[in-house]
């Protein structure tokens, strides 16, 4: 169950970004009360960026990477937030925000390949998309 008032984030929406509702709950899970005003301002950073750089958006190293070995995943980086990731790919024109979680092995260290398979699988759940 959704905590409290956090079902109520207003994650800023774009056009060409779209978000899986799997995502959108684990995010909702991971950021505490007290994150939730800075968290959805570098949020809202982060997807801008993304959306108005499509496809080069990478060239932010802070931010974003693209991940080797991972069939075109890349990954939205929010390390001032207990170093929460967004697993994400670019298709059609769109990016798709497909996984959330909290990196604890630090950022230097970071090991996606457990995330990867689920990520892709929800690539295939369009109707689970926001």
């Amino acid at each position: 169950m959704i905590e409290g008032g956090k079902s109520m984030i207003p994650f800023p929406q774009h056009s060409n970004v779209v978000m899986h509702s799997e995502c959108r709950a684990a995010l909702i899970q991971l950021i505490h009360m007290d994150e939730v005003p800075a968290f959805v301002a570098s949020y809202r950073q982060r997807v801008g960026y993304l959306s108005q750089h499509l496809g080069k958006e990478t060239f932010h190293l802070k931010w974003f990477e693209v991940l080797t070995k991972a069939h075109g995943l890349r990954s939205i980086r929010f390390v001032m937030f207990r170093n929460l990731r967004i697993l994400y790919i670019l298709e059609n024109n769109k990016a798709f925000l497909l996984l959330a979680f909290e990196e604890r092995q630090g950022h230097k260290n970071t090991e996606y390949s457990r995330y990867i398979d689920p990520a892709l699988k929800r690539l295939n759940e369009k109707e689970k998309m926001l």
